[in-house]
């Protein structure tokens, strides 16, 4: 009788497990069709496209730099972004919140010289 238990409890923990969508399907289904996304690999690679569709294990995209589409697994990926960027100095695509940060480090970067070459200019 406790087998019993025990294999139906470890049948419902499957079920239970299998069923759990990944955080990067819930963001990929939380966008739009047709939405601007950043999509980050494990290796470090990064694509920039419009999701195109959706499936039950992996969506597609159309990459802009590649133009072509792109079909990624849920579990190849390491996380995903709303939007994309315009394309940096070295000609990769920066994501927007990168171009703030150095922007913001620029400008502070600019202020504390100012600073310096005040104080320098006072003494």
């Amino acid at each position: 009788m406790a087998i019993r238990f025990f294999l139906i409890g470890f049948l419902v923990l499957q079920l239970t497990f299998a069923q759990a969508p990944s955080p990067v399907a819930a963001k990929v289904r939380d966008l739009p069709i047709g939405g601007k996304l950043t999509v980050l690999m494990p290796d470090g690679s990064e694509y920039y496209g419009n999701l195109k569709s959706i499936d039950p294990d992996s969506f597609t995209i159309r990459e802009v730099d590649l133009k072509r589409e792109v079909t990624l697994r849920y579990v190849d990926v390491k996380n995903v972004l709303k939007g994309y960027g315009g394309r940096g100095f070295g000609g990769r695509r920066v994501y927007p919140r990168r171009n703030l940060i150095a922007g913001l480090a620029i400008v502070g970067g600019l202020l504390v010289l100012v600073f310096v070459a005040v104080a320098a200019d006072k003494s």
